[in-house]
This record gives structure tokens, C-alpha cells and sequence, in this order.
């Protein structure tokens, strides 16, 4: 499951920590509902709006996160 596949008002617990684009560093357990999410033009990003955090994941440097978000992130 990609990142982008996330559903809106959907709440999710952190699997696996991770670190994101900014250096925000989200730990297992972390509750995180998610809003939205855009593309940051040129960059190659994602900026993932959470009720709690907005989360920037870089398509390279975070790919695993991006295009295997369900080793991160469960139902909460």
C-alpha cells in the first residue's frame, strides 16, 4: 500500500518508527489521523497532513515508507 492510498478521517498506529524528510522523527505507538495529502511540485515529495503532524516523505529517501506504508502504519 503507498502512502497516498491512506484514507481521510482514518486513524493509524505507528508499526515501525521512521524519520521524515525534515528530520520529524515518529515512534511506534504514535497515533496519527490522517487528513491529506499533495505533492511538493519539483521535489519529489509528499507533504501528509495528519490531524496531529504533517509529515514530509521524500519518494526516494523515504521510499519505503511511500510505497510500503503498511509496514509502518496499522488501524488504529
Amino acid at each position: 500500500m503507498r502512502i497516498t492510498d491512506l484514507e481521510a478521517g482514518t486513524a493509524y498506529t505507528v508499526r515501525q518508527s521512521f524519520t521524515d524528510d525534515r528530520g520529524v522523527l515518529v515512534l511506534p505507538g504514535d497515533r496519527l489521523t490522517y487528513e491529506r495529502h499533495r505533492a511538493v511540485p519539483v521535489t519529489g515529495a509528499f507533504e501528509m497532513t495528519f490531524r496531529e503532524e504533517t509529515l514530509v516523505l521524500h519518494e526516494d529517501r523515504q521510499s519505503d515508507v511511500v510505497e510500503h506504508a503498511e509496514w509502518f502504519l496499522e488501524l488504529a
